[in-house]
This record gives structure tokens, C-alpha cells and sequence, in this order.
């Protein structure tokens, strides 16, 4: 029961979240929104799209392939008047030539073929200006598996079924065959890092239960039965530490700059 990210993707499946702090320290300090024309492509529910406007950015547009997940993001952000959705795809925006100073695809490429890859990073090249950055963010096969205890959430997910490693293997991006293809269109400067982000910080268990229930927010819950959800939600609650939880995630994150004339 794997979720289809097309033009008819199911609403709410990513509702109910914003930026955290951690997120918002790591933008300011490595991508400097502030006053830049940014292009969200990929932008789901509008989440990262918000963060950026409300760290100061000009404009943000975000991007995506889904009519349900523009309407939801534009509903979701009424009061921000820097900020706009738009249809398009991650190798086709529609956007203008040179608008944006900053170009960031969020969980993206992993939906993509070798070639999408490509082309998405041909894209964001069209649309950045020179000396523009170019950010992807994306989960590769060694964030799948990390196993340090600030990830005690996927990891025990992984634990409990191993299969869905296969399911990963078959469609997680080779961080080092990525970095080519964004040489291989052009792109300088091009670095590979590491983020630890924590993606949401829950009020108790219960709030992590009923999003792991109901699906949202991790599309890997759709390979999942109902009774498969409800047996790693009992795994969760038997290591879970007391307090709030907190939630964070290995990501890969490239890094490369549009060249200047």
C-alpha cells in the first residue's frame, strides 16, 4: 500500500507540522534565507516553504507535483504574504529563468529515477542565479540504517520489520552518484554533509501514537497493515524515555553553487 505521490496524493498525510528551532538554527546559519528569493521544490504541505518565510526570506514559491498538496500548503499559510504555491515538477517548475537565490528540494530525489535526478538538478540550475545555492536534502541508505539512540524511532521501525530495508534499498539515493550528477550539470562547489534534524517534538506518547495510526507524516507507514502500525507502537512505548518526545531523523544534505559567468 505504498503512497503515490502524484497529482492525486492524499491530503493531511504531511498536516500538523511546522519547522522546529533545530531546523530554523541550521537554516540561518547554513543557508541564510534572509532576504533571498528562495524556490521550495517539492514543498509537500508548505512546511520548509513557512520556515523560510519566516526566517526573512524576500520571496519563497513553492513547488509541487500534487493539486492537493498546493491547495493544503495555501491554506495552511494565509499570512504570508512573501510566500505563494504553485503546480510543477522537480524537472519542470514552471518558474522563470534566474529567480531564485536559493533552491531547496526536501525528501525529494529518493521518488526519483537516475535520470528525474538529473534533470530535477538540471532544473534548479535554470532557475538559480549565479553564485545561487542549490540545497537537496535527502535520506540515503546509511540514514536509513543509523541506529545512534537519538534515532530510537526509526530505528526500532527498521528493527521490528527489517524487509523495509529492501524497500529502501530499492529507491534511497547513492550520495556519491548524486554528487556527480549535480557536477555533471554544472554546479561548483558541490559539498556533502550531515544533518541531525529533529522533526517534531511530541507532548507525550500518545500524540506520537495516534500520527504513527494514522499515517502521517512518513511514507514508509504505507507498507505497513494496520496491525503492523499498532506492534511497533508497542515496541515504541516499551523504550521510550519519559518526558516529551522528542523525534530526530539522519538526513544527507548536497550543497553546490550556481557558477558565475
Amino acid at each position: 500500500m505504498a503512497l503515490e505521490f502524484g497529482s492525486n496524493a492524499p491530503a493531511g498525510v504531511y498536516a500538523g507540522r511546522e519547522v522546529t528551532d533545530v531546523w530554523k538554527r541550521w537554516a540561518t546559519d547554513c543557508l541564510a534565507p534572509s532576504g533571498k528569493d528562495v524556490v521550495d521544490i517539492g514543498c509537500g504541505a508548505g512546511i520548509y516553504s513557512r520556515g523560510f518565510a519566516g526566517l526573512g526570506a524576500r520571496s519563497v514559491v513553492g513547488i509541487d507535483l500534487s493539486e492537493a498538496y498546493v491547495a493544503e500548503a495555501a491554506k495552511a499559510s494565509p499570512h504570508h504574504p512573501s510566500l505563494r504555491f504553485a503546480l510543477g515538477r522537480a524537472d519542470a517548475t514552471g518558474l522563470p529563468e534566474s529567480c531564485a537565490d536559493l533552491a531547496y528540494m526536501r525528501a525529494v530525489i529518493h521518488h526519483l529515477s537516475e535520470s528525474e535526478q538529473a534533470a530535477a538538478a538540471a532544473e534548479m540550475l535554470r532557475v538559480l542565479r549565479p553564485g545561487g545555492q542549490c540545497v537537496v536534502q535527502d535520506r540515503t541508505l546509511a540514514d536509513v540504517e543509523a541506529d545512534a539512540p537519538e534515532y530510537w524511532i526509526r530505528a526500532t521501525l527498521v528493527r521490528l520489520y527489517p524487509r523495509l530495508i529492501d524497500v529502501e534499498r530499492a529507491r534511497r539515493p547513492n550520495a556519491s552518484a548524486f554528487t556527480g550528477r549535480l557536477r555533471g550539470v554544472g554546479f561548483e562547489e558541490v559539498v556533502q554533509g550531515t544533518l541531525a534534524e529533529t522533526r517534531k517534538i511530541y507532548d507525550s506518547f500518545t500524540a506520537l501514537e495516534t500520527e504513527i495510526l494514522t499515517r502521517r507524516g512518513k511514507s514508509i507507514l504505507f507498507e505497513l497493515t494496520d496491525e503492523q502500525l499498532r506492534a511497533y507502537c508497542e515496541a515504541l512505548r516499551r523504550v521510550c524515555p519519559p518526558g516529551p518526545v522528542v523525534e530526530i531523523d539522519p538526513w544527507t544534505v548536497w550543497f553546490a553553487t550556481s557558477p558565475n559567468p
